[in-house]
């Protein structure tokens, strides 16, 4: 099953940010428009990239390009130093009325909350294979990619441009999903924004024909996760799912699920391997 590049630019603009504002760093937070499908969007390239990140970028661009009054001046413009690649800045922004300039970081994740990890909300997210964190992406951020701006190696590209570090705003875009323990039901956070919540969770060994036979499903590739599972007019039993969902499995990949029950009602959950 493929999805539209409008499908997944939906996807992308309509997830939330991680933080409802940004309360971690002193960075504020680059607010994207929410839009809705077929009122007033236009065509959207197709990215080149599978990887999601990168295709997550793309749909950025995009945005930035046609829905604000910005210009891209630079876009994942690496850095480099003695042959070592210190780091990217995703883009550089100028406002066309203002004049002002902004870096942003763009960054879209998947995150489980996992209570057995770490003794802190922030702790508790999780990447779906646990290989990578919330807390791990905020130290890159907050120690590489932000400083990166001020670094020495940078000043030819930013002089290359007449842009001088000190008049540029860094503003972060923390789009994410977060998907909660089946059993844990609602609960409030301290700094996640809830409408990042998207589903919940759960362990392979609960994924049972008892529990999940009478509904149907989709696996979606991870490059279409940006996707909500409206867009999907594919479905297939428990019989048929369940054996793409074990290759995964047995891979150590864990994988995305769109369910649709009896009555409609559609759900998005994760089934880990660990």
């Amino acid at each position: 099953m493929e999805f539209t590049p409008e499908e997944q630019f939906l996807g992308f603009l309509n997830t939330s940010q991680i933080f409802a504002e940004n309360a971690i760093f002193d960075y504020p937070l680059y607010h994207t428009t929410t839009l809705v499908p077929e009122k007033n969007l236009i065509k959207i390239s197709a990215p080149i990239e599978s990887v999601l990140g990168k295709r997550m970028e793309h749909f950025f661009a995009c945005y930035v390009s046609q829905f604000t009054s910005e210009e891209i001046i630079a876009q994942n413009r690496q850095i480099i130093e003695n042959r070592i690649t210190l780091g990217e800045l995703d883009f550089l922004l100028k406002e066309s009325d203002s004049g002002e300039l902004s870096h942003v970081e763009l960054i879209y994740k998947f995150y489980l909350f996992d209570p057995g990890t770490g003794t802190s909300e922030l702790d508790h997210l999780v990447g779906p294979n646990k290989r990578d964190s919330l807390n791990r992406k905020l130290e890159r951020l907050q120690k590489k990619q932000f400083p990166l701006l001020f670094k020495e190696a940078t000043k030819k590209h930013l002089t290359a441009l007449n842009i001088d570090p000190e008049n540029v705003v860094q503003k972060m875009c923390f789009k994410a999903s977060v998907f909660l323990p089946k059993q844990m039901g609602k609960t409030s956070f301290d700094h996640i924004n809830p409408h990042t919540i998207a589903g919940y969770w759960i362990k392979a060994s609960e994924f049972t024909f008892e529990i999940f036979g009478q509904n149907t499903f989709f696996s979606p590739r991870k490059k279409y996760w940006s996707v909500f599972p409206e867009q999907n007019n594919t479905w297939l039993s428990f019989e048929e799912i369940e054996p793409q969902i074990n290759i995964l499995l047995y891979k150590k990949f864990s994988p995305l699920l769109w369910m649709k029950t009896p009555d409609g009602n559609l759900e998005r959950f994760f089934i880990v391997w660990w």
